[in-house]
């Protein structure tokens, strides 16, 4: 049997340090952890990562990228139905495609390690632009959005602004999304229906009228 080549050993690494990020948090995960996964020793592992920011970088790079180009393929579209269901589309079929990674680039907490990171990688200083804007796309969420700031306008004089509900079911759509495929088993070509159908459901994405 031929021994994996360098890139096949990096991308074993690579996709054992995203699961166990996903999993324990990045935080929560030590080198040493990421090593055992794989059967390598520590030394060895950081012979081809120097640093665990340099290994989170890796994980990150290929849905960063990813994210980019899709956010400019989105800007470039009319606002309105047709560009919801085609972003809706997108981003199941990334957070398919990247399982373990897409929740990383879509948590609220690594944004927060920015400044640590930054100095290994300039493409993480993307992270809170990337959650920010998948959740403004999302956001509008029609007629229920409409319904909903109606039942709230009666609040008591003084109160807090409460967040509208397009705003609050995207996040819960989005984050719904990337802890669904991180834990589901299904293949993508079977997940991928229902998937979409109970994303587009969840934040209110419907094609034009």
């Amino acid at each position: 049997m031929p021994r994996p080549t360098r890139a096949e050993v990096d991308a074993e690494i690579i996709e054992a340090a995203a699961e166990l990020f996903r999993a324990q948090g990045y935080l929560g995960t030590s080198v040493q952890q990421v090593a055992d996964r794989v059967g390598y020793s520590k030394t060895g592992l950081l012979h081809r990562f120097p640093s665990k920011e340099r290994l989170l970088a890796a994980v990150l790079a290929p849905p960063l990228a990813e994210f980019a180009a899709l956010r400019a393929t989105w800007a470039a579209l009319p606002p309105g139905p047709e560009r919801r269901m085609r972003a809706s589309a997108d981003l199941v079929d990334l957070a398919l495609r990247h399982r373990a990674s897409v929740g990383l680039v879509l948590d609220s907490g690594l944004p927060m390690l920015r400044t640590e990171l930054r100095a290994e990688s300039g493409v993480l200083t993307e992270l809170d632009d990337h959650r920010t804007e998948t959740l403004a796309e999302f956001s509008t969420s029609g007629e229920s959005a409409a319904g909903s700031s109606a039942d709230t306008s009666g609040s008591a004089s003084g109160a807090a602004a409460l967040p509208e509900d397009g705003s609050v079911a995207a996040q819960l759509a989005v984050m719904g999304l990337v802890h669904t495929v991180a834990c589901r088993q299904e293949p993508a070509e079977v997940l991928r229906a229902p998937l979409l159908r109970a994303f587009r459901a969840a934040c209110g994405v419907r094609p034009a009228a």
